[in-house]
């Protein structure tokens, strides 16, 4: 397959095994006349039997010369839009789109980023199919209590359930990464009546800010100005004085947002 070889300083490694895309286009499940968005389509690998299945592919690519070579491999299907841009900058309204099905291999160096605005994007998503490094893909789909629970996993937790579908090893791709990846699917959960996303968020980032310290002492004096007042607020939700953020449920952290509104600390 031509269109050039890896940039290492893109993160790209090209998905080469008929086996994993025969997967991972049973998972997409994708149908004629729904959109698909894809990430990083690199060589096409998926995007031409996405673009077989009769779906809308909308396929977002930074690299120019991928672009190029895109086109010309699917100028036959007149269902494929190939987009050169950084996917981050990437609005779906710009282009039409208010629901679509999202699947990508992601460049690991920008996996949290894309992460991030899934979740701000998440009312258009019918569900995401994404492929990045295990560690990652171990850490958002976490539970409290271990070391892998974080500001990743909670705030994506919060809208939508996660799965690790199955592993990808090294040798499927080209060049082979020095690393495992893992396939995970989201599925948006119903909404929340919930307004202070924001705050929600600023509360949960600043809890993990010293991994190793207690919840309390995190907070204490950056958004709760004393520890009487912390010791106040934590035993109203039944918290231990001497929890730390990994062991907080996504619950306790709404619950603590709500109450550190109701007193002017948030």
């Amino acid at each position: 397959m031509g269109g050039g070889r890896a940039k290492k300083r893109l993160g790209q490694n090209f998905l080469v095994s008929p086996e994993i895309i025969t997967k991972l286009y049973s998972v997409i499940s994708p149908k004629s006349g729904e959109t698909i968005l894809e990430i990083g389509p690199g060589k096409g690998a998926l995007t031409i039997p996405l673009a077989e299945s009769g779906a809308a592919v909308v396929a977002v690519e930074f690299d120019i010369q991928l672009c190029h070579y895109l086109e010309k491999a699917l100028k036959n299907n007149n269902n494929v839009t190939v987009i050169q841009k950084d996917f981050l900058k990437f609005s779906p309204a710009a282009y039409g789109l208010s629901s679509f099905k999202l699947c990508g291999n992601l460049p690991f160096n920008i996996t949290s980023p894309v992460i991030d605005w899934i979740v701000q994007h998440r009312l258009m998503l019918k569900k995401a199919v994404i492929m990045m490094q295990k560690e990652v893909a171990l850490r958002l789909a976490s539970k409290p209590g271990g070391k892998n629970w974080s500001p990743l996993a909670i705030l994506t937790q919060l809208h939508f359930d996660v799965k690790i579908l199955f592993n990808v090893p090294p040798q499927h791709f080209r060049p082979s990464p020095e690393v495992t990846s893992s396939v995970v699917e989201l599925i948006p959960k119903k909404e929340i009546e919930f307004p202070h996303h924001r705050q929600f968020e600023q509360l949960v980032r600043g809890s993990f800010k010293q991994r190793r310290k207690l919840l309390l002492n995190n907070l204490v004096p950056t958004v709760i100005p004393t520890v009487a007042a912390a010791g106040e607020i934590f035993q109203q939700l039944g918290l231990n004085r001497k929890i730390r953020a990994e062991e907080v449920e996504t619950g306790q952290f709404l619950e603590l947002t709500e109450l550190l509104i109701k007193h002017n600390m948030l």
